[in-house]
């Protein structure tokens, strides 16, 4: 369960790498006035999907770890 846990933190990191890349990425786009290139590049869907897989990802991690919790108190008692 544990590894389980830990396996969704390190895609979270991940994914939080990859919206700060397509944000830059966007971001510099903007500047250029290349907005063509971004609706192109669906970089705003991009964006708000990973977004949405990480807080996802969050809502598994709490389960699990109030699951594991709750595992162990059963085991105490």
């Amino acid at each position: 369960m544990k590894n389980m846990i830990n396996g969704y933190a390190e895609s979270c990191v991940k994914v939080k790498l990859r919206i700060a890349q397509l944000t830059k990425e966007k971001n510099e786009l903007k500047k250029q006035g290349r907005t063509d290139l971004i609706d192109d590049l669906r970089l705003e869907q991009r964006i708000r999907l990973l977004y949405a897989e990480h807080s996802q990802m969050r809502e598994v991690i709490d389960y699990l770890t109030g699951y594991m919790r709750r595992i162990e108190q059963r085991a105490k008692t």
